[in-house]
């Protein structure tokens, strides 16, 4: 399914169309449980290289793989804005395999990358994370005019996620709650266990409640890439300071030569006007 936008404001590209991943039964289970596997799936090559980026800065940000970013809550190797490293987690997996241009029919033309992440939990470890959302708006009461805008959480898992190597657990629905989920490992009655193979997209409401399962496999690393996204108007952040390399630099550039509006507001640099305050 597509969506052709037009943008009332003067900038770049006002006319844009927008092709999603999902069809419309997929992105009514979207709205009503937080979560969707779509059926179709990033092809082989794309993984293959995703792989290939997330081992280079892994390697290069724990040598020693005993080394942990967090070793309780949330325990695993964590590489921050990896996207920034290596520009293939943009063109990869957001462009070339059209997640962006999904995400911007659920939220609107013009989306920013807000941060990435990769979490590496590594064999036998049982590593696992608490109940969490990623995103959580929500007041009591809620305002007559919200204005908290929606997030979306985009998940591409690089190795199998079975129960041996930690389901993603979830709670449908939760998304809507206006409480945030307990901080513990344990079950809850309403979770449910997703099981995801390698080149499958977990799109996922920021807001829901979730959490990531052990890791007892004897032998397989569970290698995630964390992308979340939103509208333009939020700003993005990142845990740790990060410079952006040459090839980021590179993408950038051949962005501005090209005039690719949609690109550059996806990475937080178009869709605002600093100059004439034009949005």
């Amino acid at each position: 399914m597509s969506v052709t936008y037009t943008i009332h404001s003067p900038v770049a590209q006002p006319e844009r169309e927008c092709v999603s991943i999902l069809d419309p039964d997929e992105e009514h289970t979207f709205l009503r449980d937080g979560l969707v596997l779509p059926r179709r799936r990033m092809p082989a090559a794309s993984i293959a290289g995703l792989r290939a980026a997330v081992d280079a800065l892994v390697a290069e940000r724990f040598p020693d793989a005993a080394e942990r970013t967090y070793r309780e809550e949330f325990a695993g190797q964590y590489v921050r804005d990896g996207h920034k490293q290596d520009p293939r987690i943009v063109t990869g997996a957001l462009v070339a395999f059209p997640i962006a241009d999904t995400v911007r029919c659920l939220l609107g033309p013009r989306v920013v990358l807000r941060n990435s992440n990769i979490r590496v939990t590594q064999p036998g470890s049982g590593e696992d994370t608490i109940w969490h959302t990623d995103y959580r708006p929500h007041t009591t009461p809620a305002p007559p005019l919200p204005s908290a805008p929606p997030v979306i959480t985009v998940l591409l898992y690089l190795d199998a996620i079975n129960v041996e190597t930690g389901p993603l657990f979830v709670v449908p629905g939760s998304h809507m709650w206006a409480e945030q989920p307990p901080a513990t490992h344990d079950d809850l009655d309403e979770q449910v266990a997703v099981c995801v193979q390698p080149g499958q997209v977990v799109l996922m409401n920021a807001a829901l409640w979730h959490r990531g399962g052990p890791n007892h496999s004897p032998t397989i690393r569970r290698r995630l890439l964390t992308l979340q996204l939103s509208g333009i108007f939020t700003a993005p952040f990142n845990f740790e300071p990060s410079l952006p390399t040459p090839a980021y630099q590179q993408l950038i550039e051949q962005a501005r030569a090209r005039r690719d509006e949609p690109l550059l507001e996806l990475l937080g640099l178009g869709g605002i006007n600093p100059t004439t305050g034009n949005y």
